[in-house]
């Protein structure tokens, strides 16, 4: 399947009264057979996105970023890869890859770039990773406009505050949502039922965050100060809870386990998030490399501002700001970065 295309042509323009959103979801869930996800906010208060059903179409939750991405629609906190069984002197493999069509409806700005970060990763650098590959080629993309920043994001610093990578982008009107075209895909969301043509526009760039970050030279600022004393004394305060990289958007790593069962084709691999704030992570047959809190907090910082970007050409980072809210001693990657560039002291 090809990758998505970028739409050429500019549409005059359509627009959706904010009465028909939910029939309009439901109409792609019953309809057009989509799998429908959206921002939800669950009994315990936390935001994060969920299959549309009739249980929780009243919840849907538009005030703000949710506090969860949809990044385990993509990469999946557990997934089987395949099965397996012993065929003497090899292995038969059953790959058991099956994926429903789907919608993701009301991801901001940021989550926008981020699958786009992801994209680089999966898509562009490793060629063919059919697990994630499958889920990007079977999603299409409903953007959400943010009116307002939140208190830890900053995206603007990291240029993601314009939206981009979707297919179809609300921008919410008193009354409705002025809908801006992103792919040559739009039209399989496009119901001429709820959609009219609109002479509105989409609004002005959303206020500026509050928290700011010159990324200017950033990456080889912080490469200079690789051991900047700042590294340490924020990892006294880290717990090495991998709260900040379960919460991320963006961050991708796992770990493989086989299951065998003795006389059976049944075994399996799976695939599961790791982190690299945890010390076993790191763990080879010499040892375990990255042991310090300090070197595992440094690795999380300086691939979000840093290494990634001077491979990939875009930072890992999207400004969200959930790796902030969800710290629990609410450790910042961006006051890290502005302490380094506020007092660099090279290899001190």
């Amino acid at each position: 399947m090809k990758e998505k295309e970028r739409a050429d042509v500019v549409c005059l323009g359509y627009f959706l009264k904010k009465k028909n959103l939910l029939p309009y979801l439901e109409f792609l869930q019953k309809e057009k057979g989509f799998q429908v996800l959206v921002p939800l906010a669950n009994s315990n208060g936390a935001t994060c996105f969920e299959e549309l059903s009739e249980e929780n179409s009243k919840k849907i939750f538009l005030d703000s970023r949710a506090f969860f991405s949809a990044k385990k629609f993509f990469l999946p906190n557990r997934e089987r890869e395949f099965l397996f069984e012993k065929k003497a002197p090899s292995f038969k493999v059953h790959e058991t890859v099956k994926h429903r069509q789907k919608v993701v409806f009301g991801l901001r700005s940021c989550d926008l770039h981020a699958l786009n970060a992801l994209d680089k990763l999966f898509l562009d650098f490793y060629g063919y990773d059919s697990l994630y590959r499958n889920k990007r080629n079977t999603c299409l993309t409903i953007g959400l406009e943010c009116s307002k920043p939140g208190k830890n994001c900053f995206c603007d610093s990291m240029g993601t505050s314009k939206p981009d990578f979707f297919d179809l982008f609300f921008w919410e009107k008193k009354d409705g949502f002025f809908v801006e075209i992103g792919s040559v895909e739009w039209e399989r969301l496009y119901c001429k039922k709820f959609f009219e043509q609109t002479r509105e526009t989409k609004n002005k760039p959303m206020e500026k965050c509050g928290l700011k970050l010159d990324t200017e030279n950033l990456e080889q600022i912080l490469e200079k100060n690789f051991e900047h004393k700042i590294w340490a004394s924020e990892a006294e305060r880290c717990l090495s809870c991998s709260s900040c990289t379960q919460i991320c958007p963006t961050c991708y790593c796992f770990t493989i386990e086989d299951f065998f069962i003795p006389c059976s084709k049944d075994s399996e691999r799976f695939r599961e998030w790791d982190s690299c704030q945890l010390q076993q992570f790191t763990k080879v047959h010499g040892g375990v490399f990255r042991s310090s809190r300090k070197s595992r907090l440094r690795q999380f910082v300086m691939h979000k501002l840093s290494f990634f970007r001077q491979q990939h050409s875009v930072h890992l980072c999207v400004g969200c700001g959930r790796c902030i809210e969800a710290c629990p001693v609410k450790i910042s990657l961006v006051e890290i970065a502005r302490q380094i560039q506020k007092n660099p002291i090279g290899g001190n």
